[in-house]
């Protein structure tokens, strides 16, 4: 359980700095190479064998632009990279956004991406993004939020650890290893309901204790009843225990119903994505 393989999306956005320098600080703590991805933005299906227009074709005039940028955007990152005194690797991807970073994730240990911005969203898909990538990733995604300025201590010093007995929590904690193990603080959040009950908090309170002690991790507990059993309600209640511990990131795991369900009538994870104010790194 270890981080040798950090992933960030690169572009233009005004988002990108504080995102790339996240994942450098990251990538610097625990001596990964960090790899920043620009994609092209169209379908790798479109240039199967790379992409090389001819000078003043059609082709060049379609798509020269997309080419122009994702290399800039590759620049800014170099800058931030070299800055940050980290391994590090610019890559051009022939590829839609989601799924070329959902796909090239599978070489990588974390994933970085930016919270949707309604100031900046402007894609007709019916997953966002970061949705899309973390429900098609196989590692887990660290979503930075757009609120973001530069960080100045790194991301984990205290870190919230969602539990409510689920294989997604299960998961996410597993993932989190690496981050829950050089934090300063960890308090596990414990919501009681359908899924754990009251009387089975104490039990796996011992279970979790005895866990993460073997990593090194010594848990603080926070165990709340949410006002509802919503999905909206439970991401909320997430958020406000992490304001009053004074958390930096939040770990949960997602999506835990049917993918129409929470597409649908949102949940917890939906919430978190759209209203955190810290760093979420979530596993599907």
């Amino acid at each position: 359980m270890s981080i040798h393989t950090v992933l960030v999306h690169v572009d233009q956005s005004r988002h990108a700095p504080a995102r790339i320098r996240a994942a450098a600080q990251l990538a610097r703590l625990h001596g990964a190479h960090l790899l920043g991805a620009a994609m092209m933005g169209v379908s790798r299906a479109v240039f199967p064998n790379g992409y090389a227009a001819r000078p003043g074709s059609l082709t060049a005039a379609c798509f020269d632009p997309l080419a122009a940028n994702a290399r800039l955007a590759l620049s800014a990152f170099e800058v931030i990279a070299r800055e940050s005194g980290v391994q590090h690797e610019a890559r051009l991807v022939l590829d839609d956004t989601d799924d070329g970073l959902a796909l090239l994730s599978r070489f990588a240990d974390l994933v970085v991406v930016s919270q949707d911005d309604p100031a900046e969203s402007v894609s007709d898909h019916v997953l966002s993004m970061p949705d899309y990538v973390i429900l098609n990733s196989p590692r887990p995604v660290l979503v930075i939020p757009h609120s973001a300025a530069r960080p100045a201590a790194g991301v984990g010093r205290h870190i919230l650890l969602a539990w409510d007995g689920s294989r997604e929590a299960a998961a996410a904690m597993g993932a989190a290893i690496p981050l829950l193990r050089r934090a300063d603080a960890v308090t596990v959040a414990m919501l009681s309901g359908p899924g754990l009950a009251a009387a089975e908090c104490e039990a796996q309170q011992a279970e979790l204790s005895g866990y993460l002690g073997r990593h090194q991790v010594r848990p603080a507990f926070v165990v709340r009843e949410p006002g509802s059993h919503h999905g909206d309600e439970i991401g909320r209640t997430l958020l406000a225990i992490a304001d009053e511990a004074g958390c930096d990131l939040l770990v949960m795991g997602c999506y835990g119903h049917s993918r129409l369900r929470e597409l649908c009538l949102g949940g917890a994870s939906r919430t978190i994505l759209a209203e955190a104010r810290i760093a979420a790194l979530l596993c599907h």
